[in-house]
């Protein structure tokens, strides 16, 4: 017997995933994607609720990128729940300027994006992660670069379950020598390639997750760059390490007064930037033999519908999937789970800018769900709305707009 749920919580304009997986007599194993909202002070009266109500700890968590409204909860929950591995997108040095840029210009900088952007490993292990993981993009053209048949990551838990991540994650060093000094080697670990498989299996069942990042592009913004450079008085050097190197920390220090982040933002206004180009999504989907019968749920506000086959949620966060190259290579990495999928997260709230009716012809089974504030003129976009019709279900911050999805899979003797 194998019981899965997930569910896109009620946050409004931000995003708080959940999924929980469950073998009656083996346990039980959790994760979450993005813990985040602008409306920071509800989010986390509602994050104690949900803690309160769900007092169990999370095996991974994977944060889609660094955007305040995606993260702004995750202080709130690691003082709550427990965490073992955290999966986030590798950014270098000058993609965490472009970051802190991008949250000037939305007037969104606060102290959670400072800690993050100034080391990552360090935020998360010092909130009781056991490990963090960076997901480093591909160059353009390299191949995904998973295998067949690997062994277990880690040796078999207490409840008997392995999991198997491929490929493989190694260590590497942390910029900040005081925390790399109090850990193993293998609580800061990298993976090459944009794509990775995380496979949790106990006998006969278990759950696939299959988190992707965009490969990464020749910079071609120079001149914002250079602008910046002679705002901050600061030159980008380039850094392999995952954390805040002295370019970026200079676009920080610069943003703390009024006049400073007033400066920043024309540079981002007279430039074409974004922070979305390394956003994670993650498919997750459950694992079974051929001989067992199955079913599951999709719940949505005022409408119901289930099927017999083994579904997929996908997640995309914040992701750029408008751009043809861009959503050829997502659906490259996708194209055999594709089909299954049952409920897609489109990206950025449902933007236009972000995708359209190209991203949705994909999921041709899928309900898609987007997650905006009550109200929202802006979110989801005409286009995203027009192709997607009826088939699209806005999550807001009002709890009767939760959608949930369950399946469950049984001995067919």
């Amino acid at each position: 017997m194998l019981r899965v749920k997930w569910i896109q919580h009620a946050v409004g304009h931000g995003g708080f995933h959940t999924g929980h997986l469950e073998v009656p007599g083996e346990g039980i194993f959790n994760w979450a994607f993005d813990c985040g909202s602008r409306r920071t002070a509800r989010f986390n009266e509602y994050l104690t609720g949900w803690a309160r109500r769900s007092p169990m700890a999370l095996d991974w968590l994977f944060v889609s990128h660094f955007d305040t409204d995606h993260v702004s909860g995750l202080d709130s929950l690691m003082s709550r729940t427990l965490i073992d591995n955290v999966m986030v997108p590798y950014l270098n040095d000058r993609e965490f300027a472009y970051l802190l840029l991008h949250e000037v210009a939305r007037d969104n900088l606060d102290r959670t994006l400072f800690d993050l952007a100034a080391d990552p490993t360090g935020f998360f292990v010092s909130r009781g992660a056991e490990r963090v993981i960076y997901l480093r993009g591909s160059l353009p053209g390299d191949e995904p670069g998973i295998s067949e048949g690997r062994g277990p990551d880690r040796p078999k838990d207490e409840r008997g379950w392995y999991t198997v991540v491929n490929p493989a994650p190694w260590p590497v060093s942390d910029p900040n020598p005081e925390i790399d000094a109090s850990m193993s080697p293998d609580r800061t670990q990298i993976i090459d390639g944009g794509v990775c498989e995380i496979t949790l299996h106990t006998r006969a069942v278990g759950l696939r997750l299959k988190p992707y990042r965009a490969p990464i592009q020749p910079y071609t913004l120079r001149g914002i760059v250079k602008a910046i450079e002679h705002m901050v008085g600061a030159t980008f050097v380039g850094s392999l390490q995952p954390g805040l190197g002295a370019f970026a920390y200079a676009v920080a220090r610069h943003a703390r007064p009024p006049a400073g982040r007033a400066g920043l933002r024309n540079i981002y206004k007279h430039y074409v930037g974004s922070s979305n180009r390394a956003s994670l999504s993650l498919l997750s989907t459950p694992v079974v033999s051929a001989d067992v019968h199955q079913h599951w749920e999709l719940h949505r506000p005022h409408r119901w519908s289930m099927g017999w086959s083994e579904p997929a949620w996908l997640n995309t966060g914040d992701a750029e999937l408008l751009k043809p190259a861009d959503l050829s290579d997502w659906q490259s990495c996708y194209q055999n789970e594709l089909a299954r999928v049952r409920m897609l997260a489109v990206p950025h709230h449902g933007s236009d800018k972000n995708s359209n009716a190209a991203l949705q012809a994909l999921c041709s089974d899928a309900t898609f769900v987007t997650h905006v504030r009550t109200g929202s003129k802006r979110h989801p976009g005409d286009a995203v709305l027009a192709a997607a019709g009826d088939r699209l279900v806005s999550v807001t911050e009002e709890i009767g707009s939760t959608v949930t999805m369950t399946y469950e899979a049984y001995d067919a003797k």
